[in-house]
């Protein structure tokens, strides 16, 4: 449909349908997903509102105050979409700029998985094809035009689920420049019990942040502090508001993360807790912000454009920011209900799937299962999305998942010949029939070889690392317990896997979490 656009100072706009002077109504061309509006007096009063709704004073324009795009009541394909434009007049005589939901956030808040941004998945199966989306790179220049020149605080947002995957590294300072940051951990009510930032003991909390501020240094980023927060417990809430407003001094709040790492979710119990009298942190101009506060939703590219927050009484704002899509993650991959499915409800726990037989290639023939021509190795399927090849392992070895329950688990025998074709590219990789977004594997191109490794078990044992498969909230961790009475001599003092994941999604093997030791498994779970 062709569109008459005109020029202003923020930006594109349609203004009039071509439709509108170009015959009878019943013409194919009116077909058209553009409110039809009958009189010139009804372009006149749109575009009178539009000029009112954005004019040249920033602070004098409409926006929705759950995603933070710009209102407007001309086009229902575009974002910010308001159906009543009485409605928007009578908030702009009013002056109350802030204080209307869009359509899309509407629906989000009914739980709807309502897509605000370009990404492969919508793409493929047409999911946003009546809306004009914003890309991912439009969200990450708007950011990094508004924080790296500006002087402010930058608090960053790591999921603690996701945690490999969600870590930004360099390119944190191309978008906030020198400014310090503030490096926080969430989602840490969905970790399993036994993590060890969740013990009462000061050592093992020390643990888990040497681990945490490791894992930056590693990216080469300093931090000025480190935080792990909850946002729907409010556990570790207070901690980091008090942190906040002592490292702030005088500067802007900017909250900078990756998509659907909890950026709103933590703006709003951060308001929320300046706004209760009964803090320490209440800062009486947060109370009435706190009545009208981000859209929180599981949809990646929920927050479209930065929500400014007036919650300092010394005129500084706060910011919840888009997040950013990194391209090698999971959730760009899939489908909205997808995404929905694979966000975790409840607190993570461990699967240890019973190990099936396997028969190496030194194996004498009595040695073999009934029927084995070949040497097999145990492979460890999981959903749809990923397969791990456990080619070798000492005695004592386990693998422990953790993640979310929509991800079928299980463990069966696999060709050692045939894994060893499909690494030298003779054989080709067999594609996921089955499981959690099988079918969104399929459209992407299939699976590939992601990762090779090595993982030395040392002479200690115990938990040797993580594998972590970027976009999954949660991991593998992979764990060697010799037997009692083993001598130090083993025949391999290795665990020799490789991992299959879609095309263009990242695996990481990294040190692992630390754990509250658990006693040792039993051997239906180990080599």
């Amino acid at each position: 449909n062709l569109i008459d656009v005109r020029q202003c100072g923020s930006g594109m706009r349609a203004v009039r349908p071509l439709w509108a002077n170009a015959g009878p109504r019943n013409s194919p061309v009116v077909r058209s997903r553009r409110p039809q509006l009958d009189h010139d007096d009804d372009f006149d009063r749109l575009d009178d509102l539009h000029d009112r709704l954005y004019g040249p004073n920033p602070s004098t324009r409409m926006v929705c105050y759950g995603c933070g795009v710009s209102l407007q009541a001309s086009n229902p394909s575009q974002s910010g979409f308001v159906a009543s434009a009485e409605r928007l007049e009578e908030k702009v005589r009013h002056k109350q700029y802030d204080h209307l939901l869009c359509a899309r956030c509407q629906e989000l808040s009914h739980g709807k998985m309502i897509p605000g941004v370009e990404d492969f998945a919508q793409k493929v199966v047409g999911l946003g094809d009546e809306q004009e989306l914003l890309t991912p790179q439009q969200l990450r220049d708007e950011l990094g035009s508004k924080v790296k020149n500006s002087r402010s605080l930058v608090v960053l947002l790591v999921d603690l689920l996701d945690f490999s995957g969600t870590m930004l590294s360099n390119s944190v300072r191309d978008l906030v420049g020198r400014n310090p940051i503030i490096a926080v951990g969430t989602k840490m009510d969905l970790l399993p019990r036994q993590a060890a930032v969740l013990s009462r003991d000061p050592r093992e909390q020390d643990a888990f942040f040497d681990w945490f501020e490791d894992s930056l240094l590693f990216k080469k980023l300093t931090v000025v502090s480190m935080h792990a927060v909850s946002a729907k417990t409010k556990e570790g809430i207070d901690e980091v508001v008090a942190d906040i407003k002592q490292q702030r001094l005088g500067r802007d709040v900017y909250i900078v993360g990756a998509a659907n790492v909890g950026k709103s979710a933590f703006t709003r119990a951060f308001v929320k807790e300046m706004s209760s009298m009964s803090s320490k942190q209440f800062d009486p101009l947060a109370i009435a912000k706190s009545k009208r506060l981000p859209m929180e939703s599981s949809m990646p590219g929920t927050t479209l454009s930065s929500i400014p927050l007036e919650v300092f009484q010394s005129g500084e704002k706060l910011y919840d920011t888009p997040g950013l899509h990194i391209h090698h993650r999971m959730p760009h991959i899939l489908t909205p209900d997808e995404n929905k499915g694979l966000h975790p409800r409840k607190r993570l726990v461990g699967r240890t799937p019973e190990v099936v037989p396997v028969v190496t290639d030194d194996a004498d023939d009595e040695d073999r299962a009934p029927g084995a021509t070949q040497a097999t190795h145990t492979c460890y399927t999981w959903g749809g999305l990923v397969r791990i090849h456990v080619i070798d392992a000492p005695p004592g070895t386990s693998l422990t998942f953790f993640g979310p329950e929509a991800l079928e688990l299980s463990a069966k025998p696999s060709s050692t010949d045939e894994l060893k074709g499909m690494l030298q590219g003779d054989v080709p990789l067999k594609q996921p029939e089955e499981g959690f977004g099988a079918d969104s594997v399929a459209t992407r191109g299939g699976m590939r070889i992601a990762k090779k490794a090595a993982i030395n078990v040392g002479k200690k044992g115990g938990t040797l690392a993580d594998v972590a498969v970027s976009g999954i909230p949660g991991w593998v961790q992979v764990r060697c317990d010799e037997p009692s009475g083993a001598s130090g001599a083993m025949r391999t003092r290795s665990v020799r896997i490789v991992v299959e994941a879609p095309k263009g999604i990242e695996v990481f093997v990294r040190p692992p979490m630390p754990m509250i030791e658990r006693r040792q498994p039993d051997d239906s779970s180990t080599w």
